[in-house]
């Protein structure tokens, strides 16, 4: 690693890994965004993951430091040697593990500023007496800025790691636009995929992990395609439910009617096969995936939980269900198929709230003013403040 170039300060972001998942596509997305301001750095905790070659081929650092299970004493010291050898002014760590390591490795190098991003939690959460302990007396004295992607979030910080509500900003994730298929591009997709033009696609993009809760999903799929001969469903991405998924499929009788890509570096372009988009989730932080399914003008509906509805506005942008509600789901779904010009209106509304509210330049924006802050000479600690 090299010295940060005159006149360009150096920007490190920290993340567990970039295998594919939204907190890592944002950091991707926001390195890049970023590399004409700043000389940056991305430090992986664990492996680099499938997408550091993308930002390396864009002249972007990597660096990989292999945390070992558990409790890494040592990983502390490899970090700060990485903040130091790279000149780094500010520190952006993305979720809890990465800013615990971040903040240790500032008592060893603490030049530079550090902000805290938290994207999403652990569920069920459990409260833990010694971690809020450890942040309140260490880990916040040591951190200048903290960020939620949602109101949702907020509230857990203060809730689960003891941080101040007054003093955590709520910055939304945002997304680029993907480019809009035409009606032959999107006829031709989905006959790729064997939908047929009557097909109505019902469809889901992320990571398959339990919080998920994908066999919601498919539970409502299999009773609502009782009434509904023409549902399909699509489901994209992959992960450690992803044979539990294909079991439940099978099951149900679905096997036929449902598709498993795997993972699809084309996904933007999957969602506009859909005709309505679904998060079943038990919690989101702010999902990259559902702002693109609202920026594609598709239709959605999603749980109850999180910062689901603060992105989805109850019957005004898309549907909005109870946590492991399958019956609820299943309604959602078939009111999708019966009136077209409500999942319409949905589908336009929820577009125009993703251009006012969600879109990746007003986001770059809010975090570009974090950044100037933490520029300005003498600013403190949160805990200082």
């Amino acid at each position: 690693m090299s010295a940060q170039p005159a006149g360009r300060p150096a920007l490190a972001y920290v993340v567990n890994t970039l295998n594919p998942g939204g907190t890592e596509r944002l950091v991707v997305e926001m390195s890049l965004a970023f590399a004409d301001e700043f000389d940056m750095h991305v430090f992986c905790l664990d492996e680099p993951g499938t997408w550091a070659e993308r930002l390396r081929s864009a002249g972007i650092p990597v660096h990989g430091l292999w945390r070992q299970p558990g409790f890494d004493p040592a990983m502390a010291t490899r970090l700060a040697r990485g903040l130091r050898s790279c000149g780094a002014r500010i520190v952006h760590a993305h979720q809890v593990t990465a800013w615990f390591y971040s903040a240790l490795a500032r008592l060893l190098f603490p030049a530079p500023r550090l902000i805290f991003e938290e994207h999403g939690r652990f569920y069920p959460e459990t409260e833990n007496r010694k971690r809020v302990l450890v942040n309140q007396l260490l880990i916040r004295r040591l951190t200048h800025r903290c960020v939620a992607v949602s109101e949702d979030i907020r509230k857990r910080l203060v809730r689960y790691e003891g941080l101040d509500e007054s003093r955590i900003d709520v910055i939304y994730n945002g997304v680029t636009p993907p480019a809009t298929l035409s009606a032959q591009q999107r006829a031709d997709l989905r006959e790729t995929l064997g939908f047929g033009p009557d097909d109505f696609v019902v469809g889901t993009v992320g990571r398959f992990d339990p919080i998920k809760n994908l066999p919601m999903l498919v539970g409502s799929l299999a009773r609502a395609a009782q009434e509904c001969p023409r549902l399909r469903g699509l489901l994209v991405g992959e992960g450690p439910v992803m044979g539990e998924v294909r079991q439940l499929i099978g099951a149900a009788s679905l096997s036929d009617r449902v598709k498993l890509t795997g993972y699809r570096s084309d996904a933007r372009d999957l969602v506009q096969a859909m005709d309505l988009f679904v998060l079943s989730s038990f919690s989101e932080g702010t999902s990259m995936a559902l702002l693109e399914a609202m920026a594609a003008g598709v239709a959605v509906a999603v749980t109850d939980v999180g910062g689901n509805p603060e992105v989805v506005q109850r019957e005004q942008t898309g549907w909005v269900v109870a946590s492991d509600d399958r019956e609820a789901l299943t309604a959602a779904l078939l009111e999708a198929v019966r009136n077209p010009q409500k999942r319409q209106a949905f589908a336009d509304a929820g577009r125009h709230r993703f251009e006012t509210q969600f879109a990746m330049g007003g986001m770059i924006a809010r975090y570009r003013d974090e950044y100037r802050r933490l520029l300005t000479p003498r600013l403190v600690a949160v805990s200082e403040l």
